[in-house]
């Protein structure tokens, strides 16, 4: 996929703070934003075929508009964390862990982390050019790369479902050369893969990973809304009212979008919290329990220990041990 892999990278090299670097068997995107970091590592396996592997420590990717007018066939499969990307029939997709999508369609606006967090497996596939060198291939192989396409998207241009047993083993096969790749193993269990998609009934798209822009709107804004000050506790209730939804239909695109349900989205965005107070001020474990929504000190202390395995206190002070 030489022609198409060269235009993606080249474009993507334009984007506002990542650069592109080539090397003799793979290249790379490398993303530096106030925002976070990130890495792509892409290997090209056939003429058509490339993979890329996925690491993402930020809130978003941005994407080159040039790139959302190329077509090339997607696979993607979330290894860890969560990606939201908004395609262009203006719906809403997310990948949560062992999820995998097989898509005609690119990224509009770029990929969005909505936990800060992302790693993954990307397989891209030209099939003109697959179809014009990879004659021999397909055919010691068994494979039809146009039929991937007809059997996962013949029904609508994205399909999203969680990966079977066979499929996972086959996903951490390749995630686990992504340190330490070999291009013979890459190969190999690629071709695995598309092999067991081809010859697997596919089952029916999974319907709750795609939303509306207005739903995850309504969900991004009550984040917004909750996480502005954690010493309110906003019932949920009030928020429903305020966006003229159901109460049951705001927790479901709230779900959706951050793959948790409020509650504990909102503990840990108050430990979360509560650890950096503890690690940058001085301030008394009793303030910051009130800073993050907690009047009682020892309901904090007892959350706090059973997300972080410690106390507040034990944390500040192993904190204070590890910068000395």
């Amino acid at each position: 996929m030489r022609d198409m892999m060269e235009s993606i990278l080249k474009n993507s090299d334009t984007v506002l703070g990542v650069e592109w670097k080539s090397g003799p068997n793979s290249s790379e995107l490398l993303l530096e934003q106030e925002d976070g970091r990130g890495r792509m590592v892409f290997h090209p396996l056939f003429p058509g075929v490339t993979l890329a592997f996925i690491q993402v420590n930020a809130s978003n990717w941005p994407e080159s508009e040039a790139n959302a007018e190329l077509r090339p066939l997607l696979i993607n499969y979330c290894v860890a964390g969560r990606s939201e990307l908004l395609l262009d029939d203006g719906a809403y997709i997310y990948l949560k862990e062992n999820d995998f999508a097989v898509s005609e369609q690119t990224a509009q606006d770029g990929y969005i982390f909505p936990t800060r967090l992302y790693q993954g497996i990307k397989i891209y596939f030209d099939i003109e050019q697959l179809s014009h060198h990879a004659q021999e291939l397909m055919s010691a192989f068994e494979l039809d790369f146009t039929l991937l396409r007809e059997n996962y998207c013949r029904r609508q241009k994205t399909y999203i479902n969680e990966a079977d047993s066979t499929l996972t083993a086959i996903f951490h096969k390749l995630w686990a050369l992504s340190e330490q790749p070999s291009l013979f193993y890459l190969r190999i269990y690629t071709l695995e893969l598309i092999y067991e998609l081809l010859h697997t009934e596919p089952r029916p798209s999974k319907t709750c990973g795609f939303y509306t822009e207005l739903q995850v709107g309504i969900a991004k804004k009550a984040e917004q809304i909750l996480t502005a000050d954690l010493r309110k506790h906003i019932p949920v209730r009030l928020l429903a009212e305020k966006f003229s939804v159901g109460e049951t239909s705001l927790k479901n695109y709230f779900r959706g979008v951050y793959g948790q349900n409020i509650s504990t989205y909102l503990r840990e965005a108050r430990m979360k919290a509560a650890a950096e107070f503890l690690e940058d001020t001085s301030r008394p474990i009793a303030e910051i329990a009130e800073q993050i929504g907690y009047s009682n000190q020892g309901k904090f202390a007892a959350v706090f220990k059973k997300q972080f395995g410690m106390s507040p206190l034990e944390y500040r002070r192993a904190q204070k041990l590890s910068t000395l």
